[in-house]
């Protein structure tokens, strides 16, 4: 993780209601990021890069807060009702592994933003097992020139005219070494210019992306998508993609995939409803289940191999939580550091509300909880019924949220091996 939220990133911009918004959550996202990883630290180890010693210093600061359950936010509630505090079902809050169960280590190192899903390495491995870093040539989702050495890169001026703005990447460019050195892992280079993010793989040869991240002049100029998905090959083993067309220019991202799909196993497959979305969102849908109609339609070996030995690619869908209800919630919820000061239609635009944005721990799966109770008990029971074997524990993210990304964003998991 990246203890990221710098000043620079989400405190400077003091014209625009947006950035005025970034600011008023920058304090919200940064304890998002710590109550995140006090939780995932009862089941496994989490790192944390932090940009300074003071830096460092707040983050222990939350980090006794949240021990202490100081905050609605750190205590275990009967119930999904709003309040945002941390909800485990019907399991016994005795069974939670007390917070540092595992080690939280805070590693100082120069950073811009908390997105480590984007900035740091994937890890993979390779044939005889050992464990490597994809090195994805993080360029700020299209932003800044690349450097692969590809011809016709082209920053694209619809972001701009969308109210996105450039911000500050050269400490993120050095994430992806930090970690790896950190790690002591070789890193693979590459000429693929996509942030971790833009990709699912289902660890057969599976994958999910979308067209408008990754078949983009503003990342891989004058490549073909059989270019493409010949690196993806060599990379992480990919051997069928399912693509869907994504949207280009609306958010920063052009339209990540881990916002709309992620694998729960080899052979299932859980997706973001776009019911009341626009007519993009359910193109994509279409698609993407066009795409596994596909491949299930594929003779039976070469379909088994993909999928791990499952006959078949099945298929959950996750509501979309309603964003007034969450306007209002974080509204609620956060009233010494508010959110917004725009109205819900503005907020909307940007916020980041879906329930795909998880995080699979060893035992554990840690979620969103967003304030629409019906919403947030129904994506709760589905993802607990696709892991049967994992405690599942809903947080509160408001922070994170606002500022456009989800739990999955802010987290990278590396393998044990050996």
């Amino acid at each position: 993780m990246a203890y990221g939220a710098t000043v620079g990133v989400w405190g400077e911009d003091t014209v625009s209601p947006y950035g005025r918004d970034l600011t008023n959550a920058r304090i919200l996202a940064r304890q998002d990021l710590v109550r995140l990883a006090a939780n995932l630290s009862r089941f496994e180890p989490v790192a944390m890069l932090v940009d300074t010693e003071d830096d460092k210093a707040e983050a222990r600061e939350f980090l006794a807060e949240i021990v202490d359950e100081l905050s609605v936010k750190d205590q275990i509630g009967a119930e999904l009702d709003g309040s945002g505090r941390l909800y485990i079902g019907e399991v016994d809050p005795a069974e939670l592994p007390p917070v540092e169960t595992h080690p939280l280590d805070f590693l100082v190192s120069p950073l811009n933003d908390l997105w480590v899903r984007d900035t740091g390495p994937v890890f993979v491995t390779d044939a005889d097992g050992a464990l490597h870093g994809l090195n994805l040539n993080f360029n700020g989702w299209g932003q800044a020139p690349i450097t692969t050495g590809l011809k016709g890169w082209r920053k694209d001026r619809e972001k701009a005219a969308n109210g996105i703005v450039d911000q500050p990447i050269e400490r993120d460019r050095e994430v992806v070494y930090a970690i790896a050195e950190d790690s002591d892992v070789p890193l693979v280079e590459t000429w693929l210019t996509i942030e971790g993010g833009g990709i699912e793989v289902n660890g057969s040869g599976l994958a999910v992306a979308t067209e408008s991240c990754i078949l983009n002049p503003n990342r891989n100029p004058g490549k073909t998508k059989a270019e493409v998905e010949a690196e993806l090959r060599r990379l992480f083993g990919v051997e069928r993609m399912i693509w869907m067309p994504g949207r280009t220019g609306i958010e920063l991202t052009d339209w990540h995939v881990d916002f709309l799909a992620r694998f729960t196993s080899s052979g299932h497959l859980l997706y973001a409803s776009a019911e009341g979305g626009e007519p993009q969102d359910k193109r994509d849908r279409r698609l993407l289940l066009e795409g596994v109609a596909a491949v299930n339609e594929l003779p039976s070996d070469e379909r088994e191999r993909l999928l791990d030995g499952v006959a078949e690619l099945t298929t959950d869908v996750v509501p979309a939580p309603d964003l007034l209800a969450v306007y209002d919630a974080f509204d609620r919820r956060n009233p010494d550091l508010p959110v917004t000061e725009r109205s819900p239609a503005e907020f909307s635009e940007t916020v980041a509300a879906g329930y795909i944005g998880y995080y699979e721990a060893n035992g554990c799966i840690v979620m969103p909880q967003y304030g629409d109770t019906e919403a947030d008990l129904e994506a709760f029971d589905i993802i607990s019924e696709l892991y049967p074997e994992s405690l599942v524990i809903a947080i509160t993210t408001d922070g994170l949220a606002a500022g456009g990304g989800t739990i999955h964003c802010a987290t990278q998991q590396q393998p044990r091996v050996g």
